[in-house]
């Protein structure tokens, strides 16, 4: 095999890899063909999943994949705290365009987007889906930290029309608009929310093309009533 591999050019490889991008497990049982393999996969491969598992291997993961442009933080477990971890993850030197969050025990993790913000000024797709509460608050701190965005995600955020807007008032909100001029693209699917948050997303957004809102609950509060979900 190591012969096999040596009679191609590099460059047709790295062109081969680069079509199978984001299918790992294809790419780890190729990278144990050769030496070849392993060295080309290594620097082409742009996605990488975080587990529980694989969390104390992230700065050999960092170093192993020096190109990454995605990550996937795809976690369940309580005892991970994720704001500590998008800290540690904002101290490697990453050009992240595509970030994805998921754990349904962790709200929007305010203070690790902030460190990695810092760090990643290049972030255009943001997805936190199946997490905890959302607040209008979170719509804004996504705003700030990242207005490069292009493609927002909020999807399957576990909420209840009581706390969704927990601590938030609409007048305080008044003309404040969303800062993401680039944004192309917001998808809620499966979400609860207001009908002022979607206004919120949607306004001072020249760009936008589309807006996913299936299975998305909406409810409003009515003047001296409460919250009416419809």
């Amino acid at each position: 095999m190591e012969a096999t591999t040596d009679a191609c050019p590099y460059e047709i490889w790295e062109c081969i890899f680069k079509l199978i991008n984001g299918d790992n497990r294809t790419l780890e049982a190729l990278s144990v063909v050769s030496k070849q393999f392993l060295y080309i996969i290594n620097h082409v491969r742009c996605v990488v999943t975080i587990s529980e598992q694989t969390i104390p291997f992230i700065p050999r993961l960092f170093q192993r994949f020096p190109h990454l442009t995605s990550l996937n933080l795809s976690l369940t477990s309580q005892e991970v705290d994720l704001d500590a971890l998008l800290c540690q993850i904002s101290t490697f030197s990453l050009d992240i365009k595509s970030l994805y969050i998921s754990n349904p025990n962790y709200d929007i993790p305010e203070h690790g987007l902030r460190a990695l913000s810092k760090k990643m000024k290049n972030l255009t797709s943001l997805t936190c889906s199946t997490m905890g509460f959302l607040r209008k608050d979170d719509i804004f701190l996504i705003a700030d930290c990242f207005p490069l965005l292009e493609e927002l995600n909020l999807t399957w955020v576990k909420n209840d029309c009581e706390t969704l807007v927990k601590g938030d008032d609409d007048e305080d909100y008044r003309g404040h608009l969303l800062a993401l001029p680039k944004l192309r693209k917001i998808n809620l699917h499966g979400t609860v929310l207001d009908q002022q948050s979607v206004n919120y997303l949607c306004q001072n957004c020249e760009l936008l093309q589309e807006v996913n809102v299936i299975t998305c609950t909406f409810f409003r509060k009515k003047k001296g009533q409460g919250r009416h979900i419809y």
